[in-house]
């Protein structure tokens, strides 16, 4: 029997545009009424979730930040979290501005992205982050400068890289300056660092240990690099159709796509 299922959103559970169908909610709901554990898995931060998710309520943790965070909705803390230290984030937001990428920072859940004095987003990031999250970005002229002053670990980097920047080279460059951060991909243009060792299946591992939920009686489902960790802790891996290649090379199982309801689609046969 599954007890939990874990899902990544964007390219996973949410369409392209974003949304999340009815169908797919009432989904979700009835295996909640089965005692089976719904938990996003996911890049975003805590305050990122679309509201149709978010507002579940029969939602209560989401692993947020790539496995960097465990958080508790019901009350409202971080149960579990792994943050970059302090000077090394500053040492790669220092590097940054040397390289072709448009740097960000997660801290406590908020983002500071690269911007001018009056906390306006610059416009390369404007276009290209995911729209329904870009409430939670403050621009800041000196992104670095701006993160020195919060005095905290960073919960995340996500570095957007520039359209002339080659992704291989760039992912290569970094790991082998930081061999203590963790360098994965999510997309494109999308870069995520975390601390060496934090990621979707450590999470989602250390998080069936605070339940006392063996990691097996566990269902993943992604569609991207940064979700291979997580697909190879569960007990059982599932891959929408319009996730890459090298991914679905992992899973177990292969559903819909994420515009079809893949997810909603594979519940129905494992679960429901």
């Amino acid at each position: 029997m599954y007890r939990v299922v874990a899902t990544d959103l964007d390219g996973t559970l949410l369409r392209t545009d974003k949304t999340v169908s009815d169908e797919l909610i009432a989904e979700l709901a009835r295996i909640s009424e089965k005692g089976v554990l719904f938990i996003p898995s996911t890049g975003r931060t805590h305050r990122e979730l679309p509201a149709a998710i978010r507002d579940l309520p029969f939602l209560r943790y989401a692993l947020c930040c790539n496995g960097g965070a465990v958080y508790d909705y019901k009350e409202k803390r971080y149960i579990y979290e792994e943050t970059i230290p302090y000077e090394l984030a500053l040492e790669l937001l220092e590097y940054a501005k040397s390289i072709p990428v448009y740097e960000s920072v997660v801290v406590n859940g908020e983002r500071i992205c690269k911007g001018d004095e009056d906390g306006n987003i610059c416009e390369y990031i404007r276009k290209r982050a995911v729209k329904d999250i870009l409430f939670n970005f403050t621009g800041a002229y000196d992104v670095k400068a701006a993160f020195a002053a919060k005095k905290l670990g960073a919960q995340k980097l996500l570095l957007y890289l520039d359209d002339r920047a080659d992704k291989a080279s760039v992912i290569r460059d970094l790991r082998e300056r930081f061999p203590q951060l963790e360098i994965s991909s999510s997309g494109p243009i999308y870069i995520e660092v975390n601390v060496k060792g934090v990621d979707k299946g450590k999470a989602l591992d250390n998080f069936c240990r605070m339940l006392n939920i063996p990691v097996e009686e566990t269902i993943a489902f992604g569609d991207a690099e940064n979700d291979l960790t997580m697909l190879d802790a569960a007990g059982l891996a599932v891959v929408v159709d319009n996730g890459t290649e090298e991914v679905k090379k992992r899973a177990d199982l292969i559903c819909p796509s994420n515009d079809e309801d893949g997810v909603k689609a594979a519940l129905q046969k494992l679960i429901l």
